[in-house]
């Protein structure tokens, strides 16, 4: 039995992750509005986690909307990023490593984990505006904070970036070599 290729074992490995990330760009979005249109019957160890103080076990309407509502821009940045990365590995299950569209595709994600974690900071304020919005005026909470969790991405996102602009030098000599005859 033959030992299949680096460039092989790439090109599988990357088809199946774009056929993963094209499935979760369809069903993770569908996530939230599960979770929070029926969180009151989901059992507390669900809830756990959410919040940062104390969940409720059960939540009015208004306030499982506006929680809906908050994780809305961390969705579209988490699509968006998967139809990213969905874009990058079909280049790559074709063999594509080194042109511009990749150095495009690797920016863009770097950008979009920046932009992940303001939406996350949103995310969380907005969670803790629905938690307390009902409570009667002096017990309403606007928090606002920033975890490792953020700075963690904020590091993977610089490297990302950088990865980008290292694909993109090695698009420059993979261009220089072409041209040398």
């Amino acid at each position: 039995m033959e030992n299949p290729s680096n460039e092989q074992r790439i090109q599988k490995m990357s088809r199946r992750l774009r056929r993963l990330f094209q499935v979760c760009t369809y069903t993770l979005p569908l996530v939230p509005v599960v979770y929070w249109l029926g969180y009151n019957h989901l059992p507390q160890m669900m809830h756990n986690n959410v919040f940062s103080s104390g969940a409720p076990s059960w939540l009015p309407l208004n306030s499982r909307l506006i929680a809906l509502f908050g994780g809305v821009p961390a969705i579209v940045i988490l699509v968006l990023a998967l139809i990213g990365l969905k874009r990058l590995f079909s280049l790559y299950e074709r063999g594509i490593y080194f042109q511009a569209e990749n150095v495009v595709l690797f920016r863009l994600l770097g950008k979009l984990a920046f932009c992940s974690v303001v939406a996350d900071v949103f995310n969380k304020t907005v969670l803790e505006v629905a938690r307390t919005i009902n409570n009667p005026p002096g017990e309403r909470i606007l928090s606002i904070g920033l975890s490792s969790d953020h700075l963690k991405l904020l590091v993977v996102a610089v490297i990302i970036m950088i990865i980008g602009m290292v694909i993109d030098e090695g698009r420059k000599i993979q261009d220089e070599i072409q041209l040398t005859v």
